[in-house]
C-alpha cells in the first residue's frame, strides 16, 4: 500500500507502542486484500466482545494494547457483551464466565472504547457520531454493517475485533472491498411478490444469502415504508446465511445511481422471482427445527430498539408467562431509554426478562438452563447451534407470543 510519511513513521516505531502494533495490524490486513491506500474513517464499532465467542485469546491481545498505551483516536462503540453486566446473575451466568467478561470490559474502556454494548450503533443517538451518506467506517458486527452500507449510503467492510479495534486506534481502514463503487454496484434483480409480514424479510434474507452469496442483490416489490425493524432483520440474515455486506431495495435504499449503472453497464446477471409461498417453503429447508419441545424463546437479535417493544408489549397485551416458560429479550442500555417506561413495565411484569449489554448468540444459553430455543430472527436461527451450541428455530413473534403466555 502507498502510506503516507506520517503513516510509515508510526509503523516504524517501537514495536511494543500500541498504535505501531494497530498500524501493522492494518498494513497486513490492507496488503492482503490489495488496497491501495489507507482512508481515514468517521468511527470504529469494535466486534468480538463476548468472553464466549473470543476467549483468553482476546484477554492476552486486550492487556498487550492497554500496556502498549493504546487509545481510540476516534468515536468508537462496543458491540454485545455475553451477559448484562449488571444483572448477570439473574441470568444464570456462571461466576467464571462474568469475571472474565468484566475484565474484557474494564480492558476496552481502558482503551477509551464507549461501552454501550449495542449491534444497532445505527438506531441508537449517541452510540457513535451519527453516520452520513459517504462516511468511510470500519465497523465489526455483520447486522450493523450491512445496515449503514444499504439503508444510509456509509462505506465499511465486515471488519473482525481487531481489525475494528487497529481503525479505532488508528483512525483509518484500508481503502478495499465495500468502500469502492465498483464492489457496490448490483449484480441481481430480485422481485418479491405479496404481503410481506415481519418474519417474511428474515426469510427473504436467508433464501438470498443462502442461494446467492456471491451477489449484490437489489430488491425490488417491497413496500416504500418497510420498517426499520424489518430492514435490519432483512440484512441480518442475509449477512449471517450469505455474508453480504450490501443490499439496495427500490424506493428505500439511496445508492440509486449505482442501481441505474447496473443496467446500463448490463451488470445485472440474473433475475429472480419470488413470492410469499417460495420464503415460506424455504423456511423448512433453511431453519428445520421443531419448536414444540423448546424451553426459553428469544428475541433482540438484532437488539431490540424503540418500535420493537411497542411490537412486543401489544402482542402481550394483558398476559402472563406460564410456568416452565422463559420469553428473554435483548437491548442495549441507550435502547430501552428511549422507549416508554410504561411500555417496559407492562413487558416486565407480564413475566418477560428483559436484558441489556448482550445478544442471545454470545450469552451462554445452554449455562442459563435452555437446551433449544425459538426466535424470531434468521440471524439469531443461524448462530444459536454454532455458537452456544443448542438447536434452534424460527417462528414469528406474535406465535411465540402465544406459545409462552398463558
Amino acid at each position: 500500500m502507498d502510506l503516507t510519511r506520517e503513516e510509515e513513521g508510526i509503523l516504524q516505531g517501537d514495536p511494543s507502542h500500541a498504535r505501531t502494533k494497530a498500524m501493522g495490524i492494518l498494513v497486513n490486513y490492507g496488503e492482503l486484500q490489495e488496497a491501495d491506500r489507507l482512508v481515514p474513517i468517521r468511527s470504529a464499532h469494535v466486534s468480538g466482545v463476548s468472553y464466549l465467542t473470543a476467549g483468553e485469546a482476546l484477554l492476552m491481545f486486550l492487556r498487550d494494547i492497554v500496556k502498549g498505551g493504546g487509545k481510540a483516536s476516534i468515536p468508537s462503540s462496543l458491540n454485545p457483551a455475553g451477559m448484562d453486566l449488571e444483572r448477570w446473575k439473574e441470568m444464570g451466568i456462571p461466576e467464571g464466565f462474568a469475571s472474565k467478561q468484566i475484565e474484557i470490559i474494564f480492558l476496552f474502556r481502558e482503551l477509551g472504547i464507549t461501552i454501550n454494548c449495542s449491534c444497532i450503533p445505527y438506531e441508537i443517538p449517541g452510540a457513535v457520531e451519527p453516520i452520513s451518506f459517504g462516511d468511510h467506517l470500519a465497523w465489526g458486527e455483520s447486522n450493523a454493517v450491512i445496515y449503514a452500507n444499504s439503508m444510509v449510503g456509509a462505506r465499511t467492510n465486515r471488519e473482525g475485533g481487531i481489525s475494528s479495534l487497529a481503525s479505532a486506534i488508528i483512525g483509518k481502514t484500508p481503502n478495499w472491498g465495500m468502500h469502492l463503487d465498483e464492489n457496490r454496484i448490483p449484480t441481481l434483480e430480485v422481485n418479491v411478490k405479496g404481503d410481506m409480514d415481519h418474519i417474511h424479510y428474515d426469510l427473504l434474507g436467508a433464501y438470498l444469502g443462502v442461494n446467492y452469496n456471491s451477489d449484490v442483490c437489489y430488491i425490488k416489490g417491497l413496500k416504500n415504508d418497510s420498517s426499520k425493524p424489518d430492514m435490519k432483520h432483512l440484512g441480518a440474515a442475509m449477512a449471517a446465511k450469505g455474508g453480504h455486506a450490501i443490499y439496495h431495495v427500490e424506493g428505500i435504499t439511496p445508492e440509486m445511481k449505482l442501481v441505474d449503472m447496473a443496467y446500463s453497464e448490463d451488470r445485472i446477471r440474473e433475475i429472480v422471482d419470488l413470492d410469499i409461498s417460495d420464503l415460506e417453503r424455504a423456511k423448512d429447508d433453511i431453519y428445520p427445527e421443531d419448536l414444540s419441545d423448546a424451553d426459553g424463546f428469544v428475541l433482540g437479535c438484532p437488539q431490540f430498539g424503540p418500535e420493537d417493544f411497542i411490537r412486543l408489549a401489544k402482542a402481550i397485551g394483558e398476559r402472563r408467562v406460564r410456568d416452565g416458560k422463559r420469553l428473554l429479550v435483548f437491548t442495549s442500555r441507550e435502547a430501552r431509554s428511549l422507549v416508554d417506561p410504561g411500555i417496559l413495565d407492562d413487558i416486565e411484569r407480564s413475566g418477560v426478562e428483559i436484558y441489556n449489554d448482550t445478544c442471545m448468540v454470545v450469552t451462554p444459553l445452554g449455562s442459563m438452563g435452555m437446551s433449544k430455543v425459538g426466535t424470531d430472527s434468521g440471524k439469531a436461527a443461524h448462530y444459536i447451534p454454532k455458537l452456544p451450541r443448542i438447536p434452534a428455530g424460527i417462528l414469528p413473534l406474535e406465535m411465540m407470543v402465544d406459545l409462552v403466555m398463558g
